[in-house]
């Protein structure tokens, strides 16, 4: 008889403890992303992002990628496609275009600079931002720029898209990337970026 006592309080604890775990994984708290760190640029697929790190995930490991001008914490990235899902402004099974930067008029070109600057801080602190791994030339005065970067083995490709107030040709009359101006007088002056995990700049 005391045996079987003895099982019966073992079978209890063991209860007690999958009940805890489940109840303390129930109450985690899940990351809540709050409207202004998300905001939809016009009708695109583009968004101004305001997460301090976009977090990406592989084989169970975090790579961590400091967002600039971010002040509203950290989220993963299949946190942020599900609040878009969510909210209506992406589809299944499709991406965004590009994040936004925006800037006051008559400061694109110095909060471009402030952009490279900050990335050469963190994921581009081997890079040359002068010189992107790739640049593409497009509508003679636009220019796509990448430069690949790794967070822990990983290869990531940051892609930036820019309307320079040159009229530019071909990769020779391309300066570098820090002397460049862009265009001031564009009517929304804005830039274009974004980041591609598992890819380098030759397979864009």
């Amino acid at each position: 008889m005391k045996f079987k006592w003895h099982q019966l309080i073992c079978v209890v604890c063991v209860i007690l403890i999958i009940n805890c775990n489940d109840m303390n994984a129930q109450s985690e708290p899940k990351t809540q992303i709050k409207s202004a760190a998300v905001q939809k640029y016009k009708n695109s697929h583009s968004f101004i992002i305001k997460f301090n790190n976009l977090i990406y995930e592989k084989d169970g490991k975090e790579l961590r990628i400091p967002i600039f001008q971010g002040e509203s914490g950290d989220v993963t990235y299949k946190e942020f496609r599900k609040y878009c899902l969510d909210h209506k402004y992406l589809k299944p099974k499709t991406a965004e275009s590009s994040f936004v930067i925006k800037a006051k008029k008559g400061k694109l070109t110095k909060t471009f600079r402030e952009f490279l600057n900050f990335y050469k801080e963190s994921i581009l602190k081997n890079v040359n931002i002068n010189k992107p791994t790739k640049i593409n030339v497009y509508d003679e005065g636009g220019l796509t720029l990448y430069y690949d970067f790794e967070i822990s083995g990983v290869p990531f490709v940051l892609q930036l898209e820019i309307i320079t107030d040159d009229k530019i040709e071909s990769l020779d009359s391309v300066k570098p990337v820090l002397d460049v101006h862009l265009d001031e007088n564009i009517e929304d002056p804005i830039f274009r970026y974004r980041f591609w995990k598992d890819y380098t700049s030759k397979e864009l």
